[in-house]
């Protein structure tokens, strides 16, 4: 996973005042005498079930902030049945929301609440799931002493309970950390160890493996083999039609092809990730992509069809709500310097 800091968005407040509003969704732990789920009331256990629901509706449906008030409303009737199964993993369901919101620390917090009642309920699929992803979070902010501790006790007990899927994640969690390391080779094995234990079910996963693995070639100067890694993303990303997976190997394999360089190959990749980028909505991208793609014909001497990729940079920048936007100045002076050759 790959996370950069930013400054607070509104989208950061907005899960901040969330988190303040619940409580920060602390949920009592439940000890070993508890996890005895109550059959009685049915209506109870079928609210929790409806909401649950709901809240993947919302998720999807782009309301992630709807989403955790929903799950939390759902976790009060699963407390009501006492099933703390249902618990743990609806704070999972939580703590994916904060994190797609850009609340970082409230997601982890969630994290360790659900780690509780997996060690509770003696839960090792759920304690794997969940350390995994703390990893992730530690990787992110460079706790590199920490995460290493935690991914090896993961690999350890991923492997002792043949859970291929989380044995996947913890090698591939042990990648990123000797990456970040500087051993780029060690990494490169750990990567290749991962994608062997990827079940199909998990195929975007490993993509973003090919991902890591691509990553580390370049890092080698070894672009030949990062760009069929970043290719093998690109194939997976196409056939499960994961746009998110689709864009980042396309930009990573852009980044490869101009180290070779093949400029015909950047050619294609450029008006794949316009296209690509209007579909997901991100007209800003589609407006880079169009100004890099009218650099790249200037190069060739090709002018009008510079001119035309700048004109087309210009109008999807001016369609940004910021009409006075970066991309919009640069798609104009890309287009007064053109007039001037």
């Amino acid at each position: 996973m790959y996370r950069k800091r930013q400054k607070m968005s509104v989208a950061n407040i907005g899960a901040t005042i969330l988190a303040a509003f619940v409580g920060a969704i602390v949920v009592p732990m439940p000890t070993p005498a508890q996890v005895t789920v109550n059959p009685e009331n049915r209506a109870v256990r079928d609210e929790a079930d409806r909401l649950l629901d709901l809240g993947y509706d919302q998720l999807k449906g782009g309301q992630p902030r709807t989403a955790i008030k929903t799950w939390l409303y759902a976790i009060g009737y699963y407390r009501r049945v006492n099933d703390q199964a249902a618990i743990s993993y609806t704070l999972a369901r939580v703590s994916d929301a904060y994190e797609l919101m850009g609340a970082t620390k409230t997601a982890e917090d969630t994290l360790h609440q659900r780690l509780g009642y997996a060690n509770t309920l003696k839960d090792n699929g759920a304690k794997l799931a969940s350390s995994n992803n703390l990893v992730s979070f530690e990787i992110a902010q460079n706790k590199l002493e920490s995460a290493t501790n935690r991914s090896k006790a993961n690999l350890d007990l991923a492997i002792q309970n043949e859970q291929g899927l989380n044995t996947a994640i913890a090698l591939n969690n042990q990648g990123l950390i000797t990456s970040r390391y500087g051993n780029q080779l060690e990494a490169i094995k750990q990567y290749y160890a991962a994608i062997k234990q990827y079940p199909i079910r998990a195929a975007i996963g490993e993509g973003y493996v090919y991902i890591n693995s691509g990553d580390s070639h370049l890092a080698l100067d070894d672009y030949k083999t990062a760009i069929a890694d970043y290719g093998m993303a690109l194939t997976i990303a196409r056939q499960y039609r994961n746009y998110k997976l689709m864009a980042v190997a396309s930009d990573r394999l852009i980044a490869a092809y101009l180290e070779v360089p093949n400029f015909h190959r950047i050619e294609d990749l450029l008006q794949n990730r316009s296209s690509l980028a209007l579909v997901m909505g991100d007209r800003e991208t589609a407006a880079i992509a169009q100004r890099y793609l009218g650099d790249l014909y200037l190069s060739f001497g090709n002018l009008p069809k510079a001119r035309a990729a700048y004109q087309e940079s210009y109008d999807f920048a001016a369609m940004l709500e910021e009409g006075s936007s970066l991309p919009l100045r640069e798609a104009y002076y890309k287009l007064q310097a053109l007039e001037k050759l």
